[in-house]
């Protein structure tokens, strides 16, 4: 068993709950109010503005070229296809690219974005990617096992998330490169740094998970009343 399935299988029980999330159940029966899909739309657009920055460190730490190449292409999918297509749904939703680029992410996606950029800032390419990894591969995963065990009907306004991260073959193909690039990085690591790697790894997934829930409901920011005591 490589590192990579040693953490994907680590990261199984939280996927088990994504499944059970309000937000995931009702996307599957095409029930889910657009309301909430607009703001997962309105606040993981900065954060994706975010991940491509840590992808970007990580283009400048990898060890090698053909390193430097997987973490770019992966970068290139992100900001031409990933965020193009929240822009395309955005603009069918009546949401504009100014709202979209001055919006704030919500407490916990903040949380989650910060944990990603600090564990990139303290460590290599591995740690980076370690980091990032849930949001990687955890949707793509979610979205494979659905479309496995449920009929995503043509006539579901959201079939097209499912298409989207469940049948991309081109995000198949970074995925797999990225996982076979942190499998061959953590080689020959001490186990005090695999473990360290393995903890970085379980709190984004533990953010991941906990995401659906500010998704459904909407989290926002909340200002202290003014002038009460």
């Amino acid at each position: 068993m490589t590192f990579t399935d040693e953490l994907l299988k680590k990261a199984d029980p939280y996927l088990q709950v994504q499944m059970d999330t309000p937000f995931v159940r009702e996307m599957i029966a095409g029930t889910l109010a657009p309301e909430r899909l607009r703001y997962w739309v309105r606040v993981d657009y900065p954060y994706l503005i975010n991940f491509s920055r840590i992808l970007a460190l990580g283009v400048l730490r990898a060890p090698d070229l053909d390193a430097m190449r997987v973490v770019q292409r992966y970068l290139n999918y992100i900001v031409d296809e990933e965020m193009a297509s929240h822009e395309r749904f955005a603009a069918s939703q009546g949401i504009t690219m100014a709202e979209l680029e001055g919006q704030r992410m919500g407490p916990t996606k903040y949380a989650y974005a910060q944990h990603e950029f600090a564990s990139a800032n303290r460590g290599d390419l591995p740690e980076i990617l370690t980091a990032i990894m849930p949001c990687l591969v955890g949707w793509q995963i979610l979205s494979k096992r659905i479309l496995a065990t449920h009929t995503i009907k043509d006539d579901n306004p959201y079939k097209w998330w499912f298409d989207t991260y469940g049948s991309d073959q081109g995000l198949d193909g970074h995925v797999l490169a990225l996982l076979a690039l942190v499998d061959s990085m953590v080689e020959g690591l001490p186990q005090a740094r695999r473990e360290r790697l393995t903890e970085i790894f379980l709190t984004s997934e533990y953010y991941e998970t906990v995401a659906w829930s500010a998704y459904y409901d909407m989290e926002e920011w909340v200002s202290p009343a003014v002038g009460q005591s």
